[in-house]
């Protein structure tokens, strides 16, 4: 999706905002694989509005250069508070601006699903990577189960398309050169509630609600409604997402 295209990056951070605790289980399952000493230089591949960007940067106490291909979004990530260790560039992932073997990490977050030539983007991800290096990728996948699916009947064809099965990312990366270590799936909460996830969904920020037409839409939107009135009040909105872990 051509986020330039779209007004989604002024209320992207808002809709897809992650709690503080969501946020640090995802930095501290990053350090689980990696020994945080080892890492001085990281690529936020696919960074948006750079919602982990200077989380990473503070996390591995690391220089993170954070790179997508959307003006606007990157717009939105300069306007955030960052550390002189935070860069931001735009470039395509399938030519990367950046020396080979100059990276201890490369992070990807829902960007996968994204790429229209995968495999040159892996090929990249392998030539800019120390040897040694970690390789972490965070998407939804064909399998994962995750509440818009359960509301919005017409992106089921989204979901089929173009969510990569667990295998599609695993074989490109491997095909690529890389070794797989490590395969979670990870359940995160995405809302406190099921009323603030129908507030954060009425942002439409999500690529998929985006290209859903109007009525698909507001269908949706209806029947999430109508899930929230009848939920415990403070019941949280979990998801699954994976999280892959390759080395080269």
């Amino acid at each position: 999706m051509d986020y330039d295209n779209s007004d989604i990056a002024t209320v992207y951070d808002q809709a897809r905002a992650l709690a503080p605790e969501v946020l640090r289980q995802w930095l501290d399952l990053l350090s689980s694989h990696v020994n945080r000493g080892v890492v001085s230089l990281i690529l936020d591949l696919g960074c948006g509005t750079g919602r982990f960007t200077e989380p990473l940067a503070e996390h591995f106490a690391a220089r993170v250069i954070g790179i997508d291909p959307s003006k606007k979004m990157l717009d939105e990530a300069r306007r955030k508070p960052t550390s002189d260790r935070v860069i931001f560039e735009r470039a395509s992932a399938q030519a990367l601006p950046i020396s080979g073997n100059s990276v201890d990490m490369v992070f990807m977050s829902m960007v996968f699903h994204h790429f229209s030539d995968a495999a040159t983007v892996a090929t990249e991800c392998r030539r800019v990577l120390r040897d040694g290096g970690h390789l972490f990728i965070r998407n939804s996948t064909r399998e994962a189960d995750f509440a818009y699916r359960h509301f919005f009947p017409a992106m089921q064809p989204l979901i089929e398309s173009e969510l990569p099965t667990r295998v599609d990312v695993r074989s490109t990366f491997e095909i690529a050169g890389f070794t797989a270590v490590a395969h979670e799936i990870v359940r995160q909460i995405v809302a406190s509630s099921w009323c603030q996830f129908v507030q954060k969904s009425a942002l439409r920020a999500d690529s998929f609600l985006a290209r859903l037409s109007d009525e698909e839409y507001e269908a949706g939107m209806i029947e999430l409604g109508a899930h929230a009135a009848r939920a415990p009040m403070r019941e949280p909105v979990v998801e699954e997402v994976d999280l892959f872990v390759f080395t080269k």
